[in-house]
Formats: C-alpha cells, structure tokens, sequence
C-alpha cells in the first residue's frame, strides 16, 4: 500500500492533462493557429527563416566546392597563379565567396575551436606578411605576399565551408582529386599531342625538356602531380569507396606518376617517397593499400620503360606529334588495364591474410636492407673486396658525392635530361646560406617579405638568379623572422593535431581518407621545405584546402539565433 502511495505520488507530470498542470483548468484551449511560434515547436519549425536555413545548408558546401574547383582551375592555367594579375583576382573572388556563404550560413556554422585557431593564425600571417612593408628594401612586394596570403584565408575558409559533415567532407576531397587529376593531365595532353594546344599563349613553354605546363615550373608541376598520385592512391585503398571509384583513382594515380616523371623534378621524387612511406604508415588496411600500390607501380615501370622508346617525348621536341599519339595508345591500354584490375580487386574483399602478408614483407624488406650492408663488411674484411662490400662501397661514395655536389653551388649542373634525377647538384646550399645571414641580421622581425632577393645579389657564390629562398622555413625566417615563421609554424602545427585527431577517427573524414588527405599534404610539405611552393597558389591553396578537411565537421548551433 505504502509503496503504491509514493508510486502515485511520484507520477511524472507529464501524464497530467495541460490545462490542470498550467493552471488553466476550466479555461477553453487557444487553437493551435492561434499559438506563437515561440511557444508552440511544430510552428516554429515551419517558419519562412528555418526553411531558408536548411535550403542554405544544402546548397553553402556544393557551392563552395564549385568556388574552390573555379578558383583553382583559373589559377593552374594562368601559370600556376604565380603572377600578381593571376592572384589578386582570385583572391578577391575566394573572399567574395567566403563572405556570401558565411552570410548565408553564418548561424548554422559552428566550426571547431581548432578550425578557428588555425584560421585565425592564417589571418595574421598574412597580416605581418603586409606590415613587413614598413621595413622591406621592396615596400610593394610585401603588399602583393599578403594579397596572396589572403587569397590562401580564403581558400581554406572555403574548405572548412565545404567540409561541412562527413559525406560532405569526402565528396571535397574526390573534388580535389578531379582538380589535379586536371591539371596534371592537361601538362600530359600538351606532351602527347601538342598541336592541341599549338594556338594558346603559353604555347612556346610546351617544347621544353621538363615538362611544366600548365603551370609554368617544372617542379611545381611536379610536386603537384605528386601530391595527386599519394592522394588517388590512399583513396584507391579505400575498402567502404564504391569499387568504380577506387578503380578510376587507381588509372588516375596512374596517369599522375607518368607525369610527374616528364616533369624531371628531383624534389618532387623525394617528396612522394616521404608520402608513401607516411601512407603505408597511415592506412587501416595495409593489404588493400600494397595490392593498389603494386599494381599502379607496375604499371608505371612499364610506362617509363616503353617510354624509353619515344626519345622526342623527353626531350620535349616540337617534331615529337608522331611519338606522342603512339605512346599515348600505349598508356591509354596500360591505364585500362590498371583500371579493370583494381576494379576487380575491389569486388573481391582482401583478405586478413593478404594484408597480414605485406606486413611481414615490409618487415622482411626492412631486415634484407639492413642485414645485407652489414654481410658485406663481414664478408669484405675477412675475404677482401666482394661484390656485396663493392655495392655498399659505391653506395657510400655516390652519397658521399651527391653531398659534396650539393654544397658547391659554384659549379653548374652539366647533367640533363632524365640523369639530372639522379644529381643533387645546384644553388640551394647557397640560398640557404644567404636565408640563415638574413636571420642572422634580424632574428624577430626578418628581412621584411620580397627582401630575399637583395641579398641574394650581395651574397651569393651562384651565378643563377633567384628571388626565393627555396624553402619554406628557411624563406620565413629570413623575411619575417620569428614571429611570421612562430605564425606559420603554429598554423601547421594546428593542421597537425587535426590531422592527429582525425587519424583516431574524431574527425570529418574516415581513418582512410584521413590517412591518404595527410600523406598528401605531406608531400607537400616535404617539397614546400625545398622549394618556392608557398609561391605556388594553385599549389598550396589546394593543400590548404585539403587540410581544412582535416578539422571536425562545422555543425549547426542550438537554441534561437541572435
């Protein structure tokens, strides 16, 4: 009876009717059109303002990525975006649609205080990038940096816009995938049949020996095709993509590495190897990720061995028409092939097994490449020079060469063609030297942006011309000294712990699109490090765009808007 009373006593008010839990009772009900909308939610929700809201958050990200695929299209064919009159107009179209769409959806954004550190930091890297002004020997060049520093906001304001979700995050990422898939295949297109593009105005930088176009140099184009290749090839390892898709991002990442070949560019080998290595790192299936790697790579070694046979096609000849349609059948049946494969690897799960195997095998690779080099000294100093201590001899001679090479930029590279791939000779050693002086000289606030180039002309031992210190550290410390390289360094080391935090499965993206997103945004750090790439819009907007996928999904914000 006692435990019945209290149970009566504790019914929840909710079962009591609403006229005699308002106090109301004996009062007749308002009708329903006759509520507020303020205190009645299946009004609220049908007003003209929430209709708006959720058509706004429908069409804000596909909008955004159409903005970032226009801007970066516009600015690969206009040579990479590197002149004032490619960027400045980008720019101001990225930042006019990044005020529309946050205009449009302003209230429903919410993005993750990380996003907003790391676009914050942007900001006012570009902003010290323009105050640097006040002290630059070249007071117009730090107005034109920060131009393209505020075009770089824009492009990654964008992508946080478009990666507004998981599906929405994904649907960015294949999105930039097609863009340099683009590029790229326009630069191949213009190798194998030129007379396409014999009528466009950057038609004379078509017969070249190191293939550039669209964007102009060599290893820009170079690292972009890397960055694409590390990309398609994480995505073909994707086990939850759609088999069609893994397999066009198989002959995609295909097409990309024969190009970054004809682009010639030793930093761009060096910075997909360092892409890889992270990708295998990276991947949540190891097995689905060395089966594609496999078959792309076998598939490029055969590309580059009949390529041997087409010798106009690398030196870049005008004359070269006849080879470029033959070869290009070649590669068209190669990538064929490689499609129907990874296809059909798709519709079949990789087993446990096979990915259990390649983990054995890197570790077996791993074991031979060190136990070899070690059996070859044993073997050496007991019976004298074998063929195994001549390999590790010559090995520590050609390092210890390539060494020496590179710290005498005095001396200009003879070798060309496809031997300057396996030369670290050139005028880096130098500017790096030059960078370090202009640190020296003032280590909080640099040089001021655009100064590189004076000092070069003071100090150098090079006889080449160059207006970057081919580095991006390097080139930051120099210019804006400490505080624009700590401003730099803390909005990649956001990047990072995004990137960190994605990897475990807290982000937008799922662990594989993770994994292939950060190996592709390493490469470009890797080559960014020794090279001008932050100079480069096509190529660092697209990797900041990248990047942004990165952050946690932007979410809609609760309660009455203001």
């Amino acid at each position: 009876m006692q435990s019945g009373l209290l149970r009566s006593r504790r019914e929840p008010v909710r079962n009591l009717d609403p006229a005699v839990r308002d106090g109301q009772a004996g009062l007749p009900s308002p009708p329903v059109d006759a509520v507020t909308a303020s205190s009645h939610p299946a009004v609220a929700g049908r007003r003209p303002g929430d209709a708006v809201a959720r058509a706004a958050a429908v069409v804000a990200p596909p909008v955004a990525v159409a903005f970032i695929a226009y801007v970066l299209l516009a600015l690969a064919f206009e040579q990479g975006g590197y002149f004032p009159a490619a960027f400045r107009p980008a720019a101001t179209i990225a930042l006019a649609g990044l005020g529309a769409l946050l205009l449009l959806r302003g209230r429903q954004l919410r993005p993750a205080p990380r996003a907003l550190v790391a676009f914050a930091l942007l900001c006012l890297f570009a902003i010290w990038t323009g105050l640097s002004g006040a002290w630059s020997p070249v007071p117009a060049t730090p107005r034109l940096d920060m131009q393209r520093a505020l075009l770089y906001v824009a492009l990654f304001g964008l992508g946080l816009v478009a990666a507004n979700g998981r599906a929405q995050a994904r649907a960015l990422v294949w999105a930039l995938l097609g863009v340099l898939f683009v590029v790229a295949g326009a630069g191949l297109l213009s190798r194998l049949a030129p007379a396409l593009l014999s009528d466009h105005a950057a038609a004379p930088a078509l017969f070249k020996e190191r293939l550039s176009y669209p964007l102009g140099y060599w290893n820009g184009f170079g690292a972009l095709a890397a960055i694409g290749a590390v990309l398609a090839l994480g995505l073909a390892a994707d086990v939850r993509s759609r088999w069609w898709m893994r397999a066009a991002a198989a002959g995609a990442a295909a097409i990309l590495l024969v190009a970054l070949y004809l682009s010639l560019s030793r930093g761009a080998w060096l910075a997909l190897i360092a892409g890889l290595v992270a990708l295998v790192a990276l991947a949540p299936r190891r097995g689905a990720l060395l089966a594609a790697t496999g078959l792309v790579g076998a598939a490029v070694v055969l590309a580059v061995v009949r390529l041997q046979a087409y010798p106009l096609l690398l030196d870049g000849a005008r004359d070269g028409a006849a080879q470029g349609r033959a070869f290009g059948a070649e590669l068209a049946a190669i990538v064929l092939v490689v499609v129907v494969a990874q296809g059909a690897l798709a519709l079949v799960a990789v087993p446990d097994g096979l990915r259990a195997a390649g983990r054995r095998a890197l570790v077996t690779l791993a074991i031979l490449a060190l136990a070899v080099p070690l059996a070859g000294l044993v073997v050496r100093g007991a019976s004298g020079a074998t063929v195994t201590g001549a390999a590790v001899h010559a090995t520590t001679t050609w390092i210890g060469g390539q060494y020496h090479d590179f710290m005498q930029p005095e001396v200009p590279l003879q070798a060309r063609g496809q031997a300057r791939l396996l030369s670290a000779r050139g005028s880096r050693s130098d500017a790096y030297r030059v960078a370090l002086e202009g640190l020296r000289a003032h280590p909080l606030r640099g040089d001021g942006a655009g100064a590189f180039e004076q000092r070069w002309l003071r100090s150098r031992t090079s006889a080449e011309d160059l207006r970057d210190a081919h580095s991006l550290e390097l080139g930051t410390l120099t210019e804006l000294g400490l505080v624009g390289f700590l401003l730099l360094a803390g909005f990649l080391g956001a990047v990072a712990l995004a990137a960190a935090r994605c990897r475990r499965g807290r982000g937008a993206l799922r662990r594989a699109h993770a994994a292939a997103v950060i190996a592709a945004v390493l490469v470009w750090f890797v080559h960014a490090s020794v090279d001008w790439d932050w100079e480069m819009p096509v190529l660092t907007g697209a990797v900041l765009v990248l990047a942004a996928t990165l952050f946690e999904a932007a979410g809609a914000r609760r309660g009455s808007p203001r």
